[in-house]
């Protein structure tokens, strides 16, 4: 009896659900296209915007991309033309003095009278210009340098240790074939190509230096003493600019190929 009456209720329940299943699948397809058409838009106005983004930026990259390209950095090279045989002559005392004020611009020789210093000679950046250890023309001895050549710009400062005075000749231009310490310009006071450099036996060290941008050294050699890895020999080149700076060598003797 019980069997039957469940039968029953069972069989009832099927009927309603049945009856009732296409309201309930109307309203899904209602619900579920509603949120298709929500779900498809809301993607529409996502996607787009990224990418418009995407593509703007890929433009600005190539546009940048163009402008970069086109830049190229000039390389500076040292440039004294504008020095040469120019000058006025001055002498001064221990000191800092400033070129343009004290000094006039032009290209020196560098001499003291008496006493045992050293000039420090730099540019407004504080690099550049050049340093030598000096003897006096009255208390000089063998080996040591009593006089330097340089170019002073404008906006350079030279400082004088320990002289009392210090003099400064301007430098007339001529071919040389022997050089003493300081700046000498290839092209100019002798011609640019390939050269045997000598120096006499000595015990002292010095240096050659060969540049011709502000920071860098093309080739440097130690000079002197084989004791502290110095030559009194070798063969070298220069180049129409380089500027030759020799430093703490009475002089050297350039002898061409």
């Amino acid at each position: 009896m019980r069997k039957l009456k469940l039968l029953s209720v069972l069989f009832f329940s099927s009927f309603i659900l049945s009856a009732c299943s296409d309201p309930f699948n109307e309203l899904a397809d209602e619900i579920n296209g509603w949120l298709g058409s929500d779900s498809t838009n809301t993607s529409e106005e996502i996607t787009d915007p990224e990418n418009e983004e995407t593509e703007t930026n890929t433009e600005s990259d190539t546009e940048t991309g163009t402008d970069t390209a086109g830049d190229t950095e000039e390389i500076e090279n040292l440039d004294y033309s504008h020095l040469m045989n120019q000058g006025e002559a001055v002498t001064v005392d221990e000191g800092v003095h400033e070129v343009g004020k004290d000094i006039e611009p032009g290209r020196y020789v560098i001499t003291a009278d008496s006493g045992y210093g050293n000039i420090y000679v730099k540019n407004e950046e504080n690099r550049g210009g050049f340093s030598e250890t000096l003897a006096g023309e009255s208390d000089s001895r063998e080996g040591q340098a009593t006089k330097i050549v340089g170019f002073l710009d404008e906006g350079y400062s030279v400082e004088i240790t320990n002289f009392e005075n210090v003099n400064f000749t301007p430098y007339e231009t001529v071919s040389v074939e022997t050089i003493f310490p300081g700046q000498w310009v290839a092209g100019e006071d002798f011609p640019a190509g390939v050269y045997d450099v000598s120096l006499p036996e000595t015990e002292e060290t010095g240096s050659l230096e060969v540049s011709a941008h502000p920071e860098y050294n093309k080739s440097r050699h130690t000079l002197g003493s084989a004791e502290y890895g110095g030559m009194t020999e070798f063969t070298m080149s220069f180049e129409d600019g380089d500027i030759v700076n020799l430093r703490y060598m009475p002089e050297i003797t350039l002898t061409e190929r």
